[in-house]
């Protein structure tokens, strides 16, 4: 059986560290505990966002992604022009062109699942609706947009 792909956006990298709420975190760490489901990946956007963090925090940060065998995604121009799409058709503000950019990526690269806390720009059935127009209409895949609780209590298998 394929292993699904989760592209893991920066706050629920953040969510590990944190000590309150105690079940982002847990849903998280629960999560990424599942390697043997799911392929993780990451952008540049998650590694930059991550360099901002305090020394301490980004440290067990980095030593979390590196223990989880996440995959380091690159850049492109595709992504690019369709972060700038995004931006252009009012999916996200441009002063939010970060999470135009991760939702680029994981469009970009086919990842089944987008694992985000962030429930003002992604994590909402109305953006999630948006993005997914903007990508029909722009002939890109959509990928589902989780938070972390809800992708870490699911069992594909079972479904199957």
């Amino acid at each position: 059986m394929r292993k699904q792909t989760a592209y893991i956006e920066t706050s629920v990298w953040g969510a590990v560290v944190n000590d309150e709420p105690i079940f982002f975190r847990d849903a998280a760490l629960k999560l990424l505990g599942r390697s043997d489901e799911y392929n993780f990946y990451i952008s540049p956007i998650v590694t930059e966002e991550i360099s901002r963090a305090a020394p301490h925090l980004r440290v067990r940060i980095e030593e979390l992604i590196n223990s989880t065998e996440t995959e380091l995604l690159e850049f492109t121009d595709e992504i690019v022009g369709l972060a700038d799409s995004y931006i252009k058709r009012g999916v996200f503000p441009p002063k939010y062109s970060d999470d135009a950019l991760h939702v680029a990526f994981a469009s970009c690269h086919y990842i089944d699942f987008l694992v985000s806390y962030n429930f003002k720009h992604m994590v909402r059935v109305t953006r999630r609706d948006i993005i997914k127009a903007a990508n029909t209409v722009l002939g890109y895949h959509t990928p589902i947009i989780v938070s972390a609780e809800e992708l870490a209590e699911e069992s594909w298998e079972e479904q199957i």
